[in-house]
Order: structure tokens, then C-alpha cells, then sequence
């Protein structure tokens, strides 16, 4: 585990962290990173399109697709937009990864403002292998990958129809590295094209909605035992046309065109002591921002009847005049991370990270700084390890939050250049065995960034508490998780209530089974309970019992499996949200199955 950027293991950790290997979730019936994650205890998984990037929530912590709190880092390297902080959880197919670790939890101190809800790292693994995947609703996937003598090259391309109208997507993803004794360069490469049919009940308004966007990234590494320097550059250019719903019947449509370019640098430096070890570090990074807007207003017949031209939207308004805004982030930062032996049985830990960021944007401009400190300690009892952590974080606002100059109806916008970064203070217990652990935390926000409907605008709404219990048990043949998240506002007219869109209760059990005629069989059954799409906590949404099945079975390097998604076909509602009392859902896709053929090349196939 690097989780507090010292290799050790994972037992020994001050916080919550799991580790999914890569030849374990090749049982599972999933195709993607996000798949991947329903397996860690904390984190819930939103989706409600394929097309379009899975939503994670992690502690009650959710951006609910505009914003991340929970930092993805690809072979090191932090992959989330600039505008947004969002990262697409779909990019690395599960052939491609070696290990997945995640920390759950504040790691601010470690890795800065986009890891208040955790951090997930992806180590990618070279080998070759190649596979096709064909199901119903037009999808189809094939994966491929080469790796020779530090050399590897591969691509993935997915299609789909979608399981509703105007949901079709496309994408592909392409990936390069060399390595040579200790540099590596690697060079990443997307594209995606996809639709977006919006909440039952608006799908006219959303008839247009699209996104089509390329990204490219590249990274240079140098790394020896005790120093790794990372330089890396991305380049991002996106057309969208988007429908922000603001009444029944009523919806701001916008096309916008978006070019992000960023640089950034990071080292570190590992010093061994007589009784422990530090870390120190620092990191740069400069990002730029060109956004342009073309805006049209939407309306249902029956609202533009109802409007007139003293509606707070005003009346009816044609095709206007482009917006647009440059802007950037600058942002620097050090840290260092510690962990001191006490006892053989006894170790410390203890780390802090100054941040600085400076946003300039158009004729606004803002600048943050935070200090973010942590002090943990685990003591092993033999075949059980305890251990507790204290730590503060936070979370600045993203560039759109702060300055988006798309104005809807032609009146307001929804950015709030006056934001304040959200800062939180966290305590956690916990206790793991070989194949078991259980944890408990409390987290408390200040300043907690939200839409505020009473203003129509970003703000920094108040003061939440979020609280759980994450529980895993490993007992071959199965695995049991059970998740406690109870997140409430500590003020205002909804004190008390649980926040939108998290269950309260998540239950997991996956079975993995071997059949006579060699047959491995992976079930997964996940229940999710107490969500509500709205904070006042009028419009319960349904409890849902989902159950995925994998047959596969093995032919020398090659390997044949079926997989079922929703095996019974329950409808239900991931998501949603209430305008002027009236509920909006988006629905869970249904059943959907397909056939995967994969290859793996054995150890003498490639090197």
C-alpha cells in the first residue's frame, strides 16, 4: 500500500484502505474500474446511463456528476477535469489493472483538495491480452493490449444503443508506455461521444443533449529507491450541449465548447531513520480554462403558454448572443508524510500538506490556502490490528462552481465567485484481521458547498455531520459488506434529515463457486435501503435488491464467460431530484447480458 505515501502493508495502515487485486476481478461480472469499486465498503456507485461516466459517492461525500470528491490517480498521476475535478471511472478496463488501492476518508494531508472523500490509485499492468464482449441493447467492447521489453500499447473501444431512447454512446481509449530502467513515459489518448436522455418525464427537453470530447494526457516518471520525480501535461477539447432543468417544463439548453490545457510536477523524497521513516514532497500544477457558451430556452407547449414576461424567467426568449470566460488554477503545495516504530507491535504516523491555489478568471478572481494535518496510530494485537486517525481536510470550490458564465433564461448564473473552500474534521477507529475489518468515523463539514434553490446558486450552505460504519467479511466462498452512512445537516430547515440520493443502509454478498464440469460461478447480490431524492425527505426512493451473475470457464489462455446485470430486471431509481415538489427520477438500466472471449498471454507468450 502507498495510502500514506510510504510503501508498507496494508495491515498496518492508520486508515481505512482496501486493496482488489487485478486476477481477483476478472471473476467479477464487470467490465470497468467503476464496476470494480461496488466491492469497497463506503463507496456507492451511481449509475444511470451507460453512456455517461458512473457517479461514486464515498462516506456520504457526492458531487451527484458535477463535482468529485474522491481524487482517481492513474499510475500516479491525478486524472480529474479541470473545470470539475470529475474523473471518468470507466477509463481502464479490469484486464489493464494490476491493483487497485483505495483510502477511504479524509486524505487532504496527503493528497490534496479533490480527496476529501478518499482516494483511489490504478496501477495499470503490462502484459498482452485481448478480448470481445457482445450483449444485448447494441453493445458491443473489445479490449486489447501488447507488452514486450518495457514496451507496452493497447485500446479499448465500447459502444452501446442504451437501454432508453437517446442514450447511445461511443468511446475509445488508447494507452502507450516504455520503460527503461527507472524512467517510464507513458501517453494516454480518448474519445467519447455520447447522449443524455435526462430525468423520466423531461426526455423532450433533453431531445438535443450530447457530448463529444477528446482528451491526451502524458506523463514522464523517474523513480529509484528513495526519490520519484513525475512531470505530466493533459490536453482536453469538449462540444456538450446541455439542458439544466429549472422548472416543470422549463429548461435552459446550452451548447458549449471547452478547451483545458494543465502542466504539473511532483517529487518526492524518502528518508529512512533509525526507528522510522518521512516522506517529504512537493507539487506544482497550472491549468486554463476556454469556455464558450451558445444558449437556447426550452420550453414544453403547455409552459410557454403558462409564462409570461413577468415569470422570474422572464418571458419567451429566442436564440441569444454567446458568453464566454477564460480562466486558470494555479496551485502549489508541499507536504510530508512520517511513521515512527514505538514498539515492534506500536507504530505512529503523522503528515501535513500546505496547499495554496489562485484562481483567475475573467474579471474575477479568488485564492485559497489550507493546512491539512493528520495523526494516526495502529497497534497489532497479533492476528487483529487496531488502530485510530484524527485529520482535517478540504475541498476548494472547482473552476464551474466559482465562475461558469453560462447565464440561464438570460438572467443569472449559478456560479458564486465569493465561495469558500469546505473544511472538515475527521475521527476514525478501526480494527482489521486477515479477512475482516470494521471501521467507524464521524466527519464534520463547515462551509459545505451545495445548490441553494432558495437563491438558484452555488453557496456554502452550512454545516453537515457525516457518520458511519463499514464492515467486511471474508469467508471464502463468500464476502459480506455492510455499510451504515448517516449524513445529516447540522442546520437550516432540513436539520436532521439524511441528504439526498445516499442510502442510508448498503448490504453486499458476492459467492464465488466451481462447478463439476469447471465452471466458475461469481454471484453478486447488493441491497440498498433509506434514499431519498430530496433533502426535505418527502420522496422516499424504492429499496432495491440488484443481483449480478458471471459464468465462466477457462480453455488454456483463453477463457469464454456470460454475464448477467441485473438478472431480475428490477426497476428501480438510482437517482433523482425534486423541483417545486415535483419528483424527477432517472431509471437503473435493466437487464443486460453478454458474452465475453478473452485471452491472456502466459508468461512465455510476453515478457
Amino acid at each position: 500500500m502507498t495510502a500514506e505515501r510510504l510503501e508498507q502493508p496494508a495491515e498496518e495502515s492508520t486508515a481505512a484502505v482496501t486493496v482488489l487485486r487485478g486476477d481477483e476481478l476478472q471473476r467479477l461480472p464487470a467490465q470497468n474500474l467503476g464496476d470494480a469499486l461496488r466491492l469497497v465498503p463506503g463507496l456507492q456507485l451511481i449509475a444511470v446511463n451507460p453512456g455517461a461516466p458512473p457517479m461514486i459517492s464515498s462516506r456520504g461525500f457526492f458531487g451527484a456528476g458535477e463535482v468529485e470528491y474522491l481524487q482517481l490517480r492513474i499510475d500516479g498521476i491525478a486524472v480529474g477535469d479541470a473545470e470539475s475535478g470529475l474523473a471518468d471511472w470507466r477509463s481502464v478496463p479490469l484486464q489493464s489493472i494490476e491493483r487497485i488501492e483505495v483510502m477511504r476518508g479524509a486524505g487532504s494531508s496527503l493528497f490534496g483538495d479533490t480527496a476529501l472523500g478518499g482516494v483511489v490509485q490504478v496501477f495499470r499492468r503490462e502484459t498482452s491480452h485481448a478480448s470481445l464482449s457482445a450483449g444485448n441493447l447494441g453493445t458491443l467492447r473489445w479490449t486489447g493490449s501488447y507488452a514486450s521489453h518495457g514496451l507496452s500499447i493497447g485500446a479499448n473501444v465500447s459502444r452501446s444503443d442504451g437501454f432508453r431512447a437517446h442514450s447511445a454512446h461511443e468511446e475509445r481509449f488508447a494507452h502507450g508506455a516504455f520503460e527503461r530502467g527507472r524512467m517510464r513515459v507513458s501517453l494516454d489518448a480518448s474519445q467519447r461521444e455520447r447522449e443524455d436522455p435526462g430525468p423520466l418525464g423531461a426526455e423532450e427537453l433533453y431531445r438535443d443533449d450530447r457530448e463529444d470530447s477528446q482528451r491526451a494526457r502524458a506523463a514522464l516518471r523517474y523513480r529509484d529507491e528513495s526519490f520519484e520525480a513525475l512531470l505530466h501535461a493533459h490536453d482536453r477539447d469538449t462540444q456538450q450541449v446541455r439542458t439544466l432543468l429549472l422548472a416543470p417544463g422549463f429548461g435552459d439548453r446550452a451548447t458549449r465548447g471547452l478547451d483545458a490545457q494543465g502542466i504539473g510536477a511532483e517529487a518526492i523524497k524518502t528518508f529512512t531513520l533509525r526507528n522510522g521513516r518521512i516522506a517529504t514532497g512537493a507539487d506544482v500544477g497550472y491549468e486554463s480554462l476556454e469556455s464558450e457558451y451558445s444558449t437556447d430556452i426550452n420550453r414544453t407547449h403547455l409552459e410557454r403558454r403558462a409564462l409570461s414576461p413577468s415569470s422570474p424567467f422572464g418571458g419567451p426568449r429566442a436564440r441569444r448572443s454567446s458568453d464566454g470566460g477564460d480562466g486558470t488554477r494555479r496551485s502549489a503545495a508541499l507536504f510530508a508524510s512520517g511513521e515512527w516504530r514505538v514498539t515492534p507491535s506500536l507504530r505512529l504516523a503523522a503528515g501535513g500538506r500546505f496547499d495554496a491555489l489562485d484562481d483567475d478568471f475573467a474579471s474575477a478572481a479568488a485564492h485559497d490556502h489550507a493546512f491539512s494535518p493528520r495523526l494516526g496510530a495502529s497497534y497489532d494485537l497479533g492476528d487483529v490490528t487496531a488502530y485510530v486517525q484524527l485529520a482535517r481536510a478540504f475541498k476548494a470550490p472547482t473552476l464551474d462552481q466559482r465562475f461558469d458564465v453560462r447565464e440561464l433564461a438570460g438572467a443569472f448564473t449559478i456560479s458564486n465567485p465569493d465561495l469558500v473552500p469546505q473544511r472538515s474534521r475527521n475521527v476514525e477507529l478501526g480494527a482489521r484481521g486477515k479477512a475482516w475489518e470494521v471501521v467507524a468515523y464521524t466527519t464534520d463539514v463547515d462551509d459545505e458547498i451545495d445548490f441553494d434553490v432558495r437563491t438558484f446558486r452555488y453557496a456554502n450552505i452550512g454545516r453537515s455531520r457525516h457518520r458511519g460504519v463499514e464492515t467486511m467479511f471474508a469467508l471464502r466462498p463468500a464476502t459480506l459488506m455492510y455499510t451504515w452512512t448517516r449524513v445529516e445537516p447540522l442546520e437550516g430547515e432540513h436539520r436532521g434529515n439524511q441528504l439526498k440520493n445516499i442510502a442510508e443502509h448498503v448490504a453486499r454478498l458476492d459467492v464465488d463457486l466451481r462447478t463439476r464440469v469447471k465452471v466458475d460461478v461469481h454471484v453478486a447480490v447488493e441491497y440498498s435501503a433509506s434514499r431519498y431524492l430530496d433533502d426535505a425527505n418527502a420522496f422516499p426512493l424504492d429499496d432495491a435488491v440488484v443481483v449480478d451473475v458471471r459464468f465462466a470457464r477457462a480453455f488454456g489462455a483463453f477463457t469464454a464467460a456470460i454475464d448477467a446485470r441485473n438478472l431480475f430486471d428490477r426497476d428501480y431509481a438510482p437517482l433523482g431530484f425534486a423541483l417545486d415538489d415535483v419528483p424527477f427520477f432517472y431509471p437503473a438500466e435493466g437487464r443486460s447480458l453478454a458474452f465475453t472471449l478473452s485471452w491472456h498471454a502466459t508468461k512465455g507468450d510476453s515478457q
